[in-house]
């Protein structure tokens, strides 16, 4: 119908049809907000479910020596302050290696452990630790706690036996 024939003629018919469609305009513009607000209020939502299952302050990770009868001795990283129940990685980078890309990851769950804030995890890694035979730390690990995209403190350790001793 055209707007302009019906004012012509009907001048109330017109202003009705207007007022009708600035109704149904504002309609579909609070559906539209109401509809991109629930989704914000989601995602929102999941956001906040994933920050209460982490730990209030930054993830730690830390390395120790695992200890040896036959003189092999190994590396067993440790961390707590991670999501609950969510995957985290480690990954090792060499000072020598390329730049950012990690030499050596491995994967697992952190999940409560007693006396450790968050998600905690003890895992052996199957690397060599070489700071007992006297090298240098030549090594970063990191954690990377998935669901929060936050990774933890740098440790340092040695994993390069072959080299020269300084």
């Amino acid at each position: 119908m055209n707007l302009s024939h019906a004012s012509r003629t009907t001048p109330g018919r017109a202003t009705t049809l207007g007022v009708t469609a600035a109704v149904l305009a504002a309609a579909a513009i609070a559906t539209l907000t109401d509809t991109s607000a629930s989704a914000s209020a989601s995602t929102s939502g999941e956001r906040e479910a994933i920050s209460t299952q982490a730990y209030g302050s930054a993830p730690y990770a830390w390395a120790t020596r695992r200890g040896s009868t036959i003189g092999i001795y190994g590396i067993d990283l440790h961390g707590q302050s991670f999501t609950v129940g969510a995957t985290v990685r480690m990954a090792l980078f060499k000072d020598s290696g390329p730049r950012g890309i990690p030499v050596w990851t491995k994967d697992a769950t952190a999940r409560r452990i007693n006396g450790r804030p968050g998600g905690a995890f003890d895992v052996t890694t199957g690397l060599l630790d070489c700071t007992a035979y006297g090298y240098a730390k030549d090594s970063t690990v990191m954690v990377w706690d998935i669901a929060t995209n936050a990774w933890s403190n740098k440790v340092r350790v040695s994993t390069g036996c072959s080299r020269s001793l300084r």
